[in-house]
């Protein structure tokens, strides 16, 4: 048998017809980290939640701009308006009908609720103080929880239940939640205080990573010195060994900084609920819906940014 007949050729590569054109035009798209970043992150329960949360809240904001600008059309054409614009009556029903969904989607959110305060007793919190922060944070949870969900259901008439205590539920559920969050402000005063012991207690302990440029200068003063000294391999091995330390030193202040950059984000997040839980804890609410679209935006985008972040894929280790 011939070394032709044992080893046939490859195919050539097929030439691209009209239709592989059309049809294949997304051959030239190159695969994207940022799309693959998005569908990571919307592919979770939370992600999908603070999209679907800040669309909500920020159509709020838009319907007083719609209304605005429509009164102010009006008012050139020496009109009155008598109604709200149709283009902010569209955007309403959508908000209306994202807030029904994200109700809808937390429906079951008693379930990781009870997992946290089995969790919490097994692995408690540093401190006294956090652990019964977060065991109150828990029942207040387990109370909330419960009551949308009855209230929910009953709004759409699945549970007979009544109107008033559908608005009882509502409003007892929202000074829970409100609850939660005023605990939620205390425990990052504490995890603040605590951060800031482990920064002075590191700050004894190795001091500062050396800044950049005095690292790169290291190691030619090394190399001059070393190069007149007869224990040039001690000097080399000593350099490592400093490089490996500022390397290790480096990384714990970068990890207290990215601590310090979680809490103040989520500050920002519950700076943004605690309006909105005391408004709705009140029966007749304390502000229009145009400050609830402005606390729900900072509260939605600031915990969007927080679940964009941490879904970021793991950096790829180096290879040898």
């Amino acid at each position: 048998m011939s070394s032709a007949s044992a080893h046939p050729r490859k195919k050539a590569p097929r030439q691209p017809n009209p239709t592989d054109r059309i049809l294949g035009c997304f051959s030239n798209v190159a695969p994207s980290e940022r799309l693959d970043h998005l569908i990571r992150y919307l592919g979770t329960w939370s992600g999908t939640d603070k999209a679907l949360m800040v669309t909500q809240y920020s159509s709020k904001l838009v319907i007083v701009l719609l209304n605005l600008q429509y009164a102010l059309r009006l008012r050139l054409l020496g009109l009155r308006a008598k109604r709200p614009s149709s283009a902010a009556q569209r955007v309403a029903k959508l908000s209306a009908l994202i807030s029904d969904a994200r109700v809808l989607f937390r429906i079951w959110g008693v379930l990781p609720i009870l997992k946290w305060m089995v969790s919490l007793e097994r692995t408690p919190p540093p401190t006294r103080l956090l652990h019964n922060i977060e065991r109150i944070q828990g029942w207040s949870m387990l109370a909330y929880c419960p009551m949308e969900a009855v209230a929910y259901l009953g709004s759409h008439g699945v549970l007979p239940v009544s109107a008033a205590v559908q608005n009882a539920f509502w409003l007892w559920g929202s000074r829970f939640w409100a609850l939660y969050v005023g605990l939620q402000l205390l425990h990052l005063v504490e995890d603040n205080r605590l951060l800031r012991l482990r920064a002075k207690a590191l700050e004894r302990s190795r001091g500062h990573p050396t800044p950049a440029a005095a690292r790169r200068a290291g190691p030619s003063a090394t190399a001059t010195a070393s190069a007149a000294s007869s224990s040039s391999a001690t000097t080399a091995a000593e350099g490592e060994k400093a490089s490996q330390q500022q390397a290790i030193t480096t990384q714990m202040w970068d990890e207290l900084d990215d601590r310090k950059a979680a809490i103040l984000n989520e500050l920002w997040v519950n700076l943004g609920y605690l309006p909105l839980t005391l408004h709705w804890s009140c029966p007749a609410g304390l502000f229009g819906e145009g400050w609830v679209g402005l606390f729900g935006t900072i509260a939605g985008v600031s915990g969007l940014r927080s679940g964009w972040k941490n879904s970021r894929a793991p950096p790829v280790p180096p290879t040898n």
